[in-house]
């Protein structure tokens, strides 16, 4: 991949997020009365906060589970004629060295797998999150961010 196929979907989400995280703070906050504009500010960045953390932790584990899911299915189908460990060991290298190469082999593309599944069940989750905002009541005042402590 290059430095641009990596960069670029990071720049749009980057450029994206103001656009979710203002009118998600407006939405919460025109539902509070206007003197509790402060602690509902407080409280929507505390929950915000908290909920990146678990979600971190989720998507870390829900990761680390599908590599070593993609990893156990790809031994199975890697290399079962013997025809690569072979070239391998004429090379020169040991059955360890062998055996250590077709395992790096299997594990970065085992990240590459898991990490891709888990980007589209991440891009999906947002697609939905996106749509229920216009279920969203209408805040009934509107409200000044500035007040709001950001």
């Amino acid at each position: 991949m290059s430095y641009w196929q990596i960069s670029l979907p990071l720049i749009l989400m980057g450029l994206g997020l103001p656009f979710f995280f203002v009118p998600l703070t407006a939405l919460s906050l025109g539902s509070v009365e206007p003197d509790e504009t402060a602690s509902g500010a407080g409280l929507q960045n505390f929950l915000r906060t908290l909920s990146g953390a678990v979600a971190t932790s989720v998507v870390t584990t829900v990761w680390e589970d599908g590599t070593s899911v993609q990893h156990a299915e790809l031994v199975g189908v890697v290399d079962r004629g013997g025809d690569t460990a072979a070239a391998l060991s004429a090379s020169g290298m040991s059955n360890d060295a062998v055996l250590a190469s077709l395992d790096r082999l299997l594990q970065s593309q085992s990240v590459m797998l898991a990490t891709n599944e888990l980007m589209a069940v991440i891009a999906l989750v947002f697609a939905a999150a996106a749509c229920f905002i216009w279920l969203a009541r209408r805040p009934t005042r509107s409200v000044d961010l500035s007040q709001a402590g950001h």
